[in-house]
């Protein structure tokens, strides 16, 4: 999965954590999706300082998903009335006719007047000066300044080296994966300003800030583990992070599979593998007996024959040349090799199996049955029978409100809760509640009591596959306890 960017399909786990909207969808860049990063947001009040009280181009660089198009999108929002302001969106197909009728709309000029203009270029500067004369600074925002083609680029260069009676006519902001040789042609006007990645310190405050924008209620649903792994991999570039969170949400594993090999059977393959490779020689041996045979000269056969019967004829030396194969004399030698051949494959045992990564995987499997007493999950062999003893709302509100759980799934359907019960075989401290959400009832299904966060957080990474690949939600029993009260409430 190399882009969330789509969001016609809609994730399921927006239902699951009440989500009003994709909250890792790299798309977005409304207002609320801005993460204030004490590094961003410094970057973008140096970008409004620039504007406001210089003719520096402030040029934005950071690799793609670095953040520039959201920064952009705040800076439009943040912009005040002396700023008047026009946002492209850059493409290689993009015209300076293009680029040209947008800034004429944007800054305010009447569309009756666009259409009877045959000069566009004189109307858009004299635009400016009348702007420029109102206290008010024309700014023009491109995004992804390194895709725009020769042509339009050249143009736009042109336009901001116009000059008034005190200053330059048109500011800019412009953005690209790497510093550009065209930035050198703005007459020095040209500042340099590198967005940084977010820390891992900004890691989790990033994600809940996301999740928050979308509707998000409760505890970051990742822990310290999931974390790390999204740093690592991302170097902390927002773009990838929504990646590895959303697939993190989706109950994607990214790690790599261990195959643990049985090192006896391993060896044991080994021996039989060489066992076989000399049966297979011996084999070959035979069947080109013929064609060996007519390698050697019809003279060297000859030389070898009236060797032979120069020899003096000696019992035992007949006896030498027969081999005995359940009591019945063979003297032919094609047969006898034959026999061994039999012989050695008889020898193998009928118990021999390879080793299959899916049994390797099984072998893993039965390592981690092991879990925390208290969390009492049903061993894998475990019948999946319908669990009858689900604790409800009443073993809940006696629960220490301090005490932590896990909220496992929800749904607005009573019977997808039992289901899900039904195919994880969950026993133990299993219970359901329902809440208010919308105007509708929401059924939800909490597993476990644990007296502190980290106890929690143990116990769920000893839990048994598949159960540990689903995401889980750590709450404390107070909150879910407030829910319960304020559905009763309500009715």
């Amino acid at each position: 999965m190399s882009s969330i960017a789509n969001s016609a399909v809609e994730p399921n786990y927006l239902t699951r954590l009440a989500l009003g909207s994709a909250p890792f969808n790299n798309g977005i860049t409304n207002i609320g999706s801005f993460y204030r990063g004490e590094q961003i947001e410094q970057r973008l009040n140096l970008v409004l300082h620039l504007l406001r009280a210089s003719d520096k181009i402030p040029c934005l660089v950071a690799p793609q998903g670095g953040g520039k198009s959201t920064l952009l999108s705040e800076l439009k929002q943040s912009a005040g009335d002396e700023l008047r302001v026009c946002h492209i969106e850059a493409s290689p197909e993009l015209t300076a006719e293009i680029v040209m009728e947008q800034c004429l709309r944007d800054f305010g000029v009447d569309a009756v007047e666009i259409a009877q203009t045959k000069d566009f270029e004189s109307l858009l500067k004299t635009r400016l000066e009348r702007l420029i004369k109102l206290n008010i600074r024309p700014v023009l925002l491109v995004d992804n300044f390194d895709s725009v083609n020769v042509g339009t680029l050249s143009v736009i260069n042109k336009w901001l080296l116009w000059q008034g009676e005190e200053s330059f006519l048109l500011q800019a902001v412009l953005t690209a994966s790497n510093v550009l040789s065209e930035w050198n042609q703005l007459d020095g006007r040209s500042q340099r300003v590198d967005l940084p990645t977010l820390s891992e310190q900004e890691l989790p405050h990033y994600l809940m800030h996301r999740l928050v924008a979308a509707g998000y209620a409760g505890e970051i649903p990742f822990n310290q583990k999931d974390l790390k792994y999204f740093y690592r991999q991302s170097n902390g570039l927002p773009a990838k992070v929504n990646q590895l969170a959303h697939q993190k949400l989706l109950g994607i594993s990214s790690g790599n599979k261990v195959i643990n090999f049985n090192l006896a059977k391993y060896f044991s393959l080994l021996k039989w593998a060489g066992l076989g490779l000399l049966v297979i020689s011996l084999i070959l041996l035979l069947v080109f007996q013929q064609q060996i045979n007519a390698l050697f000269s019809e003279q060297d056969r000859e030389a070898t024959s009236e060797q032979i019967h120069a020899l003096p004829f000696k019992e035992a030396d007949e006896a030498l040349t027969t081999v005995i194969v359940e009591d019945d004399k063979v003297t032919s030698l094609e047969q006898a090799g034959r026999d061994e051949l039999a012989s050695l494959v008889a020898t193998i045992p009928d118990d021999i199996e390879l080793i299959s990564a899916s049994e390797s995987h099984e072998e893993v499997v039965a390592t981690k049955q092991e879990i925390s007493s208290t969390g009492n999950v049903a061993q894998p062999e475990t019948s999946m029978t319908a669990n009858s003893e689900t604790h409800q709302e009443s073993w809940i509100q006696q629960q220490k409100s301090s005490d932590y759980t896990f909220q496992l799934m929800g749904s607005w359907e009573h019977y997808e809760v039992q289901e899900f019960i039904d195919k994880y075989a969950l026993t133990g401290d299993v219970a359901e509640f329902e809440s208010m959400r919308n105007g509708r009832v929401w059924y939800a299904l909490i597993y476990g009591v644990y007296s502190d966060k980290n106890t929690a957080l143990k116990a769920s990474k000893q839990w048994p596959a598949p159960l540990n690949t689903l995401p889980s939600w750590l709450r404390r029993f107070d909150s879910v306890q407030k829910q319960i009260k304020d559905k009763a409430q309500a009715q």
